[in-house]
Parts: C-alpha cells; structure tokens; sequence
C-alpha cells in the first residue's frame, strides 16, 4: 500500500524533497515519486521540506503540521530552559491534568530516534492512587526474603533496605519522593545498540516540555535497577511487553519548589581538532 502521495497542483517541481531523502528513493520524474517505498524510514523530511505543502506520506499531510517560521525560541530562551532546570524532588499532591500530560506525549514523541525506528513502549502511572499503591507495593516486596538474597551481593543493598524500613515505620519515601506519578520507558528488545539511548532521548525531551508546564521531573535510577535485576517480576505486573526491555523511568508531577536562578557548571573538557594529525603529513 502506498503512503507517498503528491498533490500535482501544488508541485512545483522544485526537487527539494528528493535532495532531502536520506535512502534516495525518492526521484523526480516531473513529478517527485518513489518506486519502491520497502526502504522508506517514513521520517517525512520530504513532507516537512516542500515550500508548497503539496507532499502527502504516512497519512499525514502538510496542512495538520505546525508551520515552523517565526516560531522555534530564540538562544536566550533555550539557554534559560537548560540551564534552568532542575530536579525535583518536592512535588505537590495533585494529578497533573490528564489532558496537558497527554499534550506532553505527544510533543515527546518528536524526540528523535535511531532509523526513526519508533518502538518505544510507555508505561505511565497516571493517577496519585495508581502510584501510591504501586510506592506502597514495592516497598512491601523490598523486604521480601526472596528479595533480600536477590540483594545480598548489590552494593545498594543497605540503600534498598534501609529505603523499606523508612518507609514502613515513618512514611518516609527515598526512592520516590512522594511524586505523583511515573513513566517507564521501554525500548524493543532488538533495537541493538540503541536499546537504552532512544528512551533517554524520549525522556530528556519530555523533562525539557514539562518544565515550561511547571511539571517537575526526577531521573529515577534506582526504579529501572529494581526493574532490571531485583524485581523483574514487576515487568509483566505493570504490563511491559515482553518484546520490549525497560530502559529508564522518570518521576514527574507539579513541582512544590521554585528556584529563583539557575546554577553554574563549567564546560567539560574538550579536544578541538582544528588540523587532524592525519592532515598535517
């Protein structure tokens, strides 16, 4: 079936979106066309490039888009948001509308992702009652027998078990900081060795929205460990394709703080290579 299509009214022949195909499948013959699309990757630089909005690909077209000139923020901005951001771990107890965490998804969702493969899978505790009983399960399951010889040799095990003694005895929450809710990403077990980089990409580009929404976020390592090697049983529990292997998780709700400036780090080392050693025989 044929996703490519091209409103010939609008075309004005200009080549463009065959000089922009990556797989150069696509031709121009008048017309642009693409002869067999088994290679198409379906990024739709073709559609995003035509000045006359006339190319149509995976039922999408250029009119439901987001027009683009005037509108990225300026430097300032951009270097505000990075440099302002942090992680929260004061959250206030509330959902975040289920309709501004849907518009969240769906800009997150742009994040680039190798061979814009797209196989991620989200599991998303979206109700405090839903987190809550999930914090208060695992925390019981942390002091399992079988779950403490799982620890035995972890150079966490005193972080794990002192967590669930906190939290039995005061309420105290270590490991996730009373945070409305959670996200787990996972990747397609097959996805070689961008397994784990694509989900980071999806989460750093959720965290960076939600703060222009007064959502908080915390990089929550210690959740995707328990995932990963002391309770896996919870992957199917929380109904993670078995296709698929979790990579990171995130915590994330309205913030309860506000920092009235940003903080300052110095660049990291770098080696500039003006004239490579190869160049200079």
């Amino acid at each position: 079936m044929s996703t490519f299509s091209v409103d010939s009214r609008l075309c004005i022949a200009c080549g463009a979106c065959a000089r922009e195909c990556s797989r150069r499948i696509l031709k121009m013959d008048q017309l642009p066309v693409i002869i067999d699309e088994s290679p198409c990757m379906l990024c739709q630089h073709c559609l995003a490039i035509c000045p006359t909005g006339a190319i149509s690909l995976g039922g999408h077209k250029a009119q439901d888009c987001l027009p683009l000139k005037g509108h990225f923020p300026d430097a300032e901005s951009m270097e505000t948001l990075i440099r302002g951001r942090r992680s929260i771990r004061r959250f206030i107890q509330k959902d975040v509308d289920s309709s501004e965490l849907d518009r969240l998804l769906t800009i997150a969702a742009h994040a680039p992702t190798a061979s814009n493969r797209r196989g991620l899978h989200l599991t998303i505790l979206d109700t405090m009652e839903s987190m809550n009983s999930f914090r208060a399960e695992f925390y019981r399951r942390l002091e399992l027998p079988e779950i403490q010889a799982r620890l035995e040799n972890s150079p966490r095990k005193e972080l794990f078990s002192s967590a669930a003694k906190l939290w039995r005895e005061n309420g105290e929450d270590r490991v996730f900081h009373k945070a409305p809710h959670c996200i787990i990403v996972s990747n397609q077990r097959d996805a070689g060795y961008n397994l784990p980089v694509d989900p980071v990409i999806f989460l750093t580009t959720f965290e960076l929205m939600a703060q222009t929404c007064g959502i908080g976020t915390l990089w929550c390592g210690i959740l995707y460990s328990c995932l990963e090697f002391f309770l896996p049983e919870l992957r199917d529990e929380l109904g993670i394709p078995e296709t698929h292997s979790p990579q990171y998780t995130m915590l994330f709700g309205y913030a309860d703080v506000h920092y009235p400036r940003s903080v300052q780090h110095d660049a990291y080392p770098a080696r500039f290579l003006h004239r490579p050693h190869w160049l200079q025989k």
